[in-house]
């Protein structure tokens, strides 16, 4: 696997824990069978579906061997 692929993969799973983490932790009190997954995990893969469409931008703009946008 490339080291692109890798850095990634690493950003997008990342994105998709910190958000959800974050909005776990926003809920308050927190109840893991009144929380709202549904909402959650959409909120968490759209922004995990926007961290992989930065990457992919990336590819062609920044440094070919890193999916951030700086060279």
């Amino acid at each position: 696997m490339s080291t692109y692929l890798k850095d990634l993969a690493e950003r997008v799973i990342g994105v998709f824990v910190i958000t959800l983490a974050s909005l776990a932790a926003a809920a308050t009190p927190f109840d893991v069978l009144t929380f709202g997954w549904v909402r959650a995990l959409t909120v968490s893969g759209s922004a995990a579906v926007l961290a992989l469409l930065v990457g992919l931008a990336a590819r062609f703009r920044g440094s070919p061997d890193s999916a951030g946008l700086t060279k």
